[in-house]
């Protein structure tokens, strides 16, 4: 099984954030409204959770695709002298 290419690699990651960023803005709303948050607070809640969630995704994806560079880059012995 040969390895995925890093964009491949990358898009997949950020998917798979944008996909729970997603479900965690959606859990946070709803625990608000059963707490007995408005629907108004829910969904500011709801948003913030999502831009949170959203740039630490992106963040992570960022710090994946610079990891797979570096170790994709052969190491270069060093000379002496």
């Amino acid at each position: 099984m040969s390895p995925l290419p890093a964009s491949e690699t990358c898009r997949a990651a950020r998917a798979l954030g944008g996909r729970l960023a997603a479900a965690g803005a959606l859990a946070v709303a709803l625990v608000a409204l059963l707490r007995g948050a408005s629907l108004g607070l829910a969904s500011l809640l709801g948003a913030g959770t999502l831009v949170l969630l959203a740039g630490s995704a992106r963040l992570g994806t960022a710090a994946l695709a610079r990891a797979l560079d570096s170790a994709r880059t052969p190491i270069q012995p060093k000379k002496d002298g």
